[in-house]
């Protein structure tokens, strides 16, 4: 198993990318051997997925079809391969802090209204053309204000009574122009949003 101790250690360490280890997830029995290994985490959270990592990878990404190369799921996956090489006591380089500078850049620019985890690529275009020749918070600044221009709403933006879903269409966010609650009693909330080109209307339902 010693190959497959140095694929996580190598992902931990940012010698090979998340696409990379994806498809070494998929194809190596002995690394999803390894990672059935079941983990002492001190998080509870853990415990539905019987404190097994191939199961947590398994269901949160995998099953749902779900686009590992974001900067949410870099960063996840990042955390919780250190956190099982902690658990069975083996030493890596923690130097290796790019996801989790990207992860946190993203967060201190992105509004609670939006917090999307599927950006479509979106985020990396941000990370890219930010300008690393000013400070800190000009550079907060400089995200929060291209965020704007690529998030729109009418008027204002949706009050979601779930976890947000803005829709991205083709790479691109489509408009929100307003929500509703079609009567009393009717638990389910609608968010109407629509391309600003081609007029055609998406409806987002929540409910309460």
């Amino acid at each position: 198993m010693k190959r497959e101790v140095q694929i996580i250690i190598d992902y931990v360490e940012g010698k090979i990318d998340i696409i990379e280890f994806r498809q070494l997830f998929r194809i190596n029995d002995r690394l999803q051997k390894l990672l059935k290994k079941k983990i002492k985490p001190r998080y509870e959270a853990y415990r539905r997925y019987d404190y097994n990592m191939y199961n947590y990878l398994m269901q949160s990404y995998e099953f749902k079809k779900f686009n590992w190369d974001t900067v949410e799921t870099r960063y996840t996956l990042h955390f919780v391969l250190k956190m099982w090489l902690d658990c069975f006591h083996i030493p890596y380089d923690n130097s290796y802090t790019r996801y989790s500078d990207d992860y946190n850049y993203i967060l201190r620019i992105q509004p609670s209204w939006l917090d999307i985890t599927d950006d479509q690529g979106l985020f990396d275009k941000i990370l890219a053309e930010r300008p690393k020749e000013l400070s800190r918070t000009k550079q907060t600044e400089w995200g929060k204000a291209v965020l704007r221009k690529m998030f729109r709403y009418d008027k204002t933006y949706p009050r979601w009574v779930q976890d947000p879903e803005w829709p991205i269409v083709n790479g691109k966010p489509l408009v929100f122009s307003h929500q509703s609650k079609e009567k009393n009693g009717d638990e389910r909330v609608y968010y109407y949003f629509y391309d600003p080109e081609t007029k055609k209307e998406t409806v987002i339902t929540q409910i309460y």
